[in-house]
């Protein structure tokens, strides 16, 4: 698995780097839109790239987690960028309705081979879209990453393997769902603030930490790879967590993670 999500990761470099090379830097020289409207279309877009591009050696060097590492102080720049994406969507359709100069620049790179047909508006969020690949790298060099591994030395320490919604199943009422964030060395639960909170829509609050050092783990049912999910069992030493997916292949990645953890 490790070696397939990295080949997945470097195939699509390549289309990552249309964006920078065809348009922005070309839109800068040409002068075709000011600097405002330059920097709400495309926000933080090269320094993005430039972030990417630095990591891409270590990829193919095979040094995942010394690659990794250095990579994590620009994951503040995606946060800048989703900030910006409904901006971003505005200022292109208004430049492509307004300026005639901007649009017929769009059309003749959009048109070039190198494109395969893909639109500057399929280019655009390509770095939230790169962000679940680096998520997809981060479990796979956690998960796969043996003690003889140069990469092992990163992993010494709380590392992030996985993150997903599971109901939790109380000794009575119904199941709530809740979002839990594995780690190495925790798990977390957390519940959505409300849609309505001002400052923090959208997050999490923290429930719970559990140390997975104290955790025994047992798969209640759902051994059978059925249609019907299954039902874990987490018994730390004050508290016991039953935790259920619907979704059976769901439910064996979690199982494969906490067991790795615990």
């Amino acid at each position: 698995r490790r070696l397939g999500t990295g080949f997945m990761f470097l195939r699509t470099a390549y289309r990552y780097s249309l964006l920078p090379q065809y348009f922005v830097g070309i839109l800068r020289a040409k002068g075709t839109l000011r600097p405002p409207e330059r920097q709400a279309l495309f926000g933080p877009w090269e320094r993005i790239y430039g972030a990417s591009q630095e990591l891409l050696p270590y990829l193919e060097g095979g040094r995942w987690g010394q690659g990794l590492e250095g990579f994590c102080p620009h994951l503040e720049l995606y946060t800048q960028f989703a900030a910006n994406a409904e901006r971003s969507r505005t200022t292109l359709q208004e430049q492509l309705k307004k300026n005639k100069r901007f649009r017929r620049f769009v059309r003749l790179q959009e048109g070039r081979p190198e494109f395969g047909g893909l639109q500057l508006q399929d280019l655009l969020p390509l770095p939230l879209q790169r962000l679940q690949q680096y998520e997809n790298l981060a479990i796979a060099l956690a998960e796969n990453t043996g003690p003889n591994s140069p990469d092992h030395e990163q992993l010494t320490s709380r590392w992030f393997l996985r993150q997903g919604w599971l109901l939790v199943v109380p000794p009575q009422g119904e199941p709530r769902p809740r979002m839990f964030f594995l780690f190495s060395d925790a798990l977390l639960m957390a519940k959505p603030r409300p849609p309505l909170h001002l400052l923090q829509s959208g997050t999490f609050a923290c429930q719970a930490l559990y140390p997975m050092a104290e955790c025994q783990l047992h798969r209640v049912f759902g051994h059978s790879g059925g249609p019907c999910g299954g039902l874990l069992s987490l018994s730390f030493p004050h508290e016991k967590l039953l935790l259920m997916s619907t979704d059976q292949e769901e439910l064996s990645h979690w199982h494969h993670s906490l067991t790795l953890a615990s």
